[in-house]
């Protein structure tokens, strides 16, 4: 941990970190150098824009999120409109004054380091065929470990009905390390248990391929260039209709993914410097 930090200090521009806490500014630093995400829908900055909300452009499914949260908080997914309202993946029904409530939370900044914050609303992505099959739930990801340009290692996070649906490791995720070659699923791990297959779904892991893995490398490989981090985690999905997505980079990724591919980052070869 501390080496991280070191190399964090050490790589990582002030700015750069800045940026990257900013997803509607990491977003369009991202588009600027063509690296994939999900497209924008609207951008609410002020209480008086929530009021104002075209109700009626929004799609029938679609991803709210805060801008500056932290962990995947504050986020709220409609699957569907049922008239006035929407649903959530459970049925549940969404009324237009909840996700109302739920944008001035946002703007107060409930979900954010900050006290206040800004809220966006993207389409919902949906998992590709592929990875959906292999977890519970939820949107599985995957993250890649970069120095500068160059990919060191990469895991996918599955979701599972203990994780509630979400790709997080510390809430019983599974992690599966993932061949930067070949983008085959070597191992997995429940916590800190060996698996070869979902505990709940029954599918096996090993030897799955990540879909579209070239795509999800070159991905990757562009954070760097877009932030101006050297030292980064990109976070991916991959959509059933657009391929790779970047949902977010990291500039201070965490060490679980060691973990998970049973592989140190302290021996991975820095990156040539420009003099």
């Amino acid at each position: 941990m501390n080496l991280r930090n070191a190399r964090i200090a050490e790589q990582n521009p002030s700015a750069a970190i800045r940026l990257v806490n900013d997803k509607y500014a990491t977003k369009q630093a991202l588009a600027s150098v063509g690296a994939p995400t999900s497209p924008t829908l609207a951008v609410l900055r002020s209480r008086r824009e929530v009021t104002a909300l075209d109700w009626s452009g929004l799609p029938d499914s679609w991803a709210l999120k805060p801008n500056q949260s932290l962990g995947g908080n504050g986020i709220l997914l409609a699957f569907g409109r049922r008239r006035n309202n929407w649903q959530s993946s459970s049925g549940k029904r969404i009324s237009r004054e909840s996700v109302a409530d739920h944008l001035r939370r946002i703007l107060d900044g409930d979900f954010s380091p900050r006290a206040n914050d800004w809220a966006m609303f993207e389409p919902l992505i949906r998992a590709h065929p592929n990875l959906e099959r292999l977890s519970h739930q939820g949107l599985p990801d995957i993250r890649v470990i970069c120095r500068g340009d160059r990919p060191q290692l990469a895991m996918l996070r599955l979701p599972t009905r203990f994780s509630g649906g979400r790709a997080n490791l510390h809430q019983k995720a599974i992690g599966a390390a993932v061949d930067l070659v070949t983008g085959r699923i070597t191992h997995a791990l429940v916590g800190k248990e060996p698996t070869e297959v979902h505990p709940d779904t029954g599918e096996p892991l090993i030897g799955a391929t990540v879909p579209h893995w070239p795509e999800v490398l070159e991905a990757a490989r562009r954070c760097a260039g877009a932030t101006g981090l050297r030292y980064l985690g990109a976070d991916i999905v991959v959509d059933a209709c657009h391929g790779p997505l970047i949902l977010e980079v990291n500039a201070r990724p965490g060490l679980q993914i060691q973990n998970v591919t049973g592989r140190g980052l302290m021996a991975a070869p820095t990156p040539l410097r420009k003099h």
